[in-house]
């Protein structure tokens, strides 16, 4: 039997290969014997033999079972944390631990698979510790599925990487690797500046690499207690600094709009990209009121002229010198704008007078509502309240008619509780 020392003191089973093939060629051997006719005499110890051999297979089978729970679990119970957090199954792996570790030592001396696999006894104890193993197993899914219902963003982690968090509960700074499977675009958290500070401040985007954009918390977030609740406080924090930040992007909006550029660098990405959208729906909805009321027929031309007149503007700056963040920003806001430009475009050509006009309403479109004090975002008959999941400062697709139309199936999905799973040809939108 092929042994293989690990590390001091422990071994595990190398390469069973040849001894399986061995034990194939021997079962294909007694069964030839039985099949034949002089087998009379010694049939009795063909039979056993039989026994013997169908016992080794059925042993090894249950040993490399073992092994292998046991080498997975072991990484795992050799955590401290983790000993604390389960100690029913701590005591149970412990148990096995032992078991396995000495037999595997009397198996190294005599490495022998006869003599080794040799008994009933030893059987009847792999499968009692398997059944352990299964065991503790199963209460290892229920407390990782505890800590999923707490933070249910641990669904996006595999098992490994859960347990490679909570196996490291008193150092902070061991989820940082794992955010960006959590969250849409959370590349890291910040902390303070002092040694072994549980004080996270803010939080860094993933996008773009060069030149990643840092969001400062309204309020700190403390990395203390079990790691699933600080975890549920910084989605809580990123939801509340976004809505302020936003609020604040609005307020500071110029009265002069066609001179953005300070305004456009003053405040994160994403809030400024909702607010030029919020902006947008607020001056569109203007012009057809001023039309629908008879005020101003070219109201939306005008409209149009404005904001073609915004986009040359922004395409100027473009050209100045700007940092990767600063340029990445104006190319997802000059996307949003040409698209919101060709839809007053489409609006002028459809002549639209009335905000209760299909060609409207079936536009994306954002509103900040005085009454709640929120963001929403409305479509067709559908009405959401802005998300805030902080998406970082990442590049836009084009925006196309059948983006559009993916955008009005999905609201309408989500009105009714459906969920969505847009699929397609790549560079359809």
């Amino acid at each position: 039997m092929c042994i293989r020392d690990s590390y001091k003191d422990r071994f595990i089973i190398g390469s069973v290969e040849e001894i399986i093939q061995t034990l194939d060629d021997h079962s294909v051997s007694i069964l030839t014997m039985l099949g034949a006719r002089y087998v009379a005499g010694i049939r009795k110890e063909v039979e056993e033999w039989e026994k013997k051999l169908n016992l080794i297979a059925e042993i090894i089978d249950e040993w490399l079972t073992c092994q292998r729970q046991w080498m997975y679990l072991e990484n795992i119970f050799s955590a401290e944390d983790i000993q604390k957090q389960l100690p029913a199954e701590s005591a149970k792996f412990t148990q096995v631990d032992k078991f396995w570790k000495d037999i595997m030592v009397k198996t190294a001396k005599k490495p022998i698979v006869a003599e080794a696999c040799g008994g009933d006894d030893v059987l009847k104890k792999f499968q009692l510790n398997n059944n352990i193993l299964d065991d503790i197993q199963k209460g290892l899914e229920n407390y990782l599925e505890t800590k999923r219902s707490a933070f249910p963003r641990f669904y996006f982690l595999s098992n490994d990487e859960l347990l490679e968090i909570l196996s490291q509960t008193r150092n902070p700074h061991a989820v940082q690797n794992h955010l960006r499977k959590c969250f849409d675009n959370i590349n890291k958290i910040k902390f303070t500046d002092i040694e072994g500070s549980k004080e996270i401040v803010a939080m860094i985007s993933a996008e773009p690499e060069i030149d990643p954009e840092e969001v400062n918390f309204s309020e700190s977030v403390f990395a203390e207690g079990p790691v699933e609740h600080w975890l549920l406080q910084i989605q809580e924090m990123m939801v509340k600094t976004l809505r302020d930040t936003t609020r604040r992007t609005l307020n500071k909006y110029p009265q002069d709009a066609l001179d953005r550029k300070q305004w456009l660098f003053s405040f994160p990405a994403q809030c400024i990209l909702v607010v030029d959208q919020i902006m947008w729906t607020a001056g569109v909805t203007d012009a057809i009121n001023q039309i629908e009321q008879g005020k101003n027929k070219k109201a939306l031309e005008q409209f149009f002229d404005f904001s073609q007149e915004q986009i040359t503007k922004m395409v100027s700056l473009v050209r100045s010198p700007l940092t990767t963040g600063q340029r990445t920003l104006l190319g997802a806001l000059i996307v949003l704008d040409v698209h919101g430009r060709d839809v007053v475009k489409n609006l002028i050509q459809g002549k639209i007078a009335s905000l209760n006009d299909f060609e409207w309403t079936k536009q994306f479109r954002y509103y900040w509502e005085t009454d709640i004090d929120d963001c929403t975002v409305k479509q067709t008959n559908t009405r959401f309240l802005y998300g805030y999941e902080y998406l970082g400062n990442g590049p836009r697709l084009v925006i196309t008619p059948l983006t559009d139309k993916c955008y009005m199936t999905l609201t309408g999905a989500l009105h009714l509780n459906y969920g969505g799973a847009p699929a397609g040809p790549a560079g359809t939108g």
